[in-house]
């Protein structure tokens, strides 16, 4: 991986012009400016909706903050998990991608980012594996940065038994999992607390993760936006096209704790998405959905949409892929 810029002009220039801005919008939030502007474009959006969407975009963002240098000689994993240290975060990613192809950056920095990505529902994740799509430098270094200093590093999972004999399927762990209160202490918060929890142990000890679990991941995501149609149901769903996109740079001897890392995030979430049992949306045509968001300025929705023509070339057309986009444009 050596290219680093898109090749449409329009969107090359949109996304060079995202280094003034920092990793959150003006309400605290991370933003997701480029990963929407990519997944407009690869959905058939003309040049004026992608410049459209860039500036309601920018209006609402944060101004990139003062440059830091990284401290000299540090591990780059010191400052993981510190919301401040975004700064020299994208000065080091900045240096190490000057020097090193971005593959080579990945499989070093992966396996241990991906110990963190449940952070602030799975924002860097999804960031960094679109800045990977798009091959521009300075959107990957951003994100990494972001990723880094967004990192949430769970508690190590109690030595419990399944609660179920293992197998490959996830959906019997997760029918185990309860939901849990966010309330006052925030998202992160309640992630930390369920990571000790031996209930919740013993769900995910059920799943053997494998080549197939973050397929199997996808369309279980996919039903579970599609009826409830909860912002972080549809991180989740995003987050499974986005290890799609990430983990063919984690080297083969760091595979299986990547996929260990990230199902234990997944279940996580899970408990905390407010997820529902509703009946789903009648879908949409193909079509109608790429007519529709087209007009959409939402990242948010435009990404899951993407994700849902992607992974629904990749794994099969059930119709819950346009149920979960419906779900994102309609409801």
């Amino acid at each position: 991986m050596t290219a680093f810029q898109p090749t449409n002009p329009v969107l090359r220039t949109l996304f060079d012009a995202g280094a003034d801005f920092g990793p959150l919008d003006r309400d605290a939030n991370p933003h997701q400016r480029c990963a929407g502007l990519l997944a407009l474009a690869r959905l058939g959006a003309d040049d004026a909706a992608l410049t459209d969407m860039a500036a309601q975009q920018d209006a609402g963002l944060q101004p990139a903050p003062d440059v830091a240098p990284w401290p000299a000689g540090d591990p780059w994993t010191d400052g993981l998990g510190k919301a401040q240290a975004w700064a020299p975060y994208r000065d080091l990613m900045g240096q190490w991608l000057f020097y090193e192809d971005a593959g080579d950056v990945l499989r070093q920095t992966l396996p241990r980012l991906l110990q963190g990505c449940a952070g602030r529902g799975f924002a860097g994740l999804i960031r960094s594996a679109y800045a990977v799509q798009a091959q521009h430098r300075q959107e990957l270094v951003d994100a990494l940065a972001f990723w880094a200093s967004s990192h949430l590093a769970l508690a190590p999972a109690p030595v419990v038994r399944p609660a179920a004999p293992a197998s490959a399927d996830p959906e019997p762990a997760l029918r185990r999992l309860h939901a849990a209160t966010v309330s006052g202490r925030g998202v992160d918060k309640a992630l930390q607390a369920l990571a000790c929890e031996t209930a919740f142990a013993q769900a995910v000890a059920m799943l053997v993760p494998d080549g197939s679990m973050v397929r199997r991941l996808s369309a279980l995501a996919a039903k579970a936006y599609a009826a409830s149609g909860t912002p972080l149901a549809a991180q989740l769903l995003i987050s499974t096209q986005a290890m799609d996109v990430l983990l063919p740079f984690v080297d083969e001897d760091a595979l299986a704790d990547a996929r260990r890392d990230y199902w234990r995030a997944f279940a996580a979430l899970v408990c905390v998405a407010g997820l529902r049992d509703a009946p789903p949306p009648e879908p949409r045509s193909w079509r109608a959905i790429l007519l529709r968001v087209r007009e959409c300025r939402d990242p948010r929705a435009v990404c899951l949409v993407d994700s849902c023509r992607t992974l629904e070339k990749s794994c099969g057309t059930d119709p819950v892929w346009r149920q979960a986009a419906t779900r994102a444009l309609w409801a």
